[in-house]
């Protein structure tokens, strides 16, 4: 994976986290507005990141393995990165 494609799967990831997370408090507020229970409570919305993956040293994993890979490339084809 080059760095870009790493970049846009890492911006992926993230827009469906987003999503999921939008989603979960709607629901919390239609649940609120109904006089309910809320349905997502702060561990639920706090482990959405690493459901997607998003998790510090799993994105820095992807970027270095990215960058890793990218500059092995650069330095078997004799260029200075």
């Amino acid at each position: 994976m080059t760095p870009e494609q790493a970049a846009a799967f890492v911006n992926a990831q993230v827009v469906c986290a987003q999503a999921e997370i939008a989603s979960m408090h709607a629901e919390n507020r239609e649940r609120e507005v109904q006089d309910h229970t809320h349905a997502y409570d702060w561990e639920a919305f706090a482990a959405v990141p690493d459901k997607f993956g998003l998790h510090h040293n799993t994105v820095l994993q992807i970027f270095g393995d990215a960058n890793c890979k990218a500059a092995t490339a650069i330095h078997q084809r004799g260029e200075v990165c």
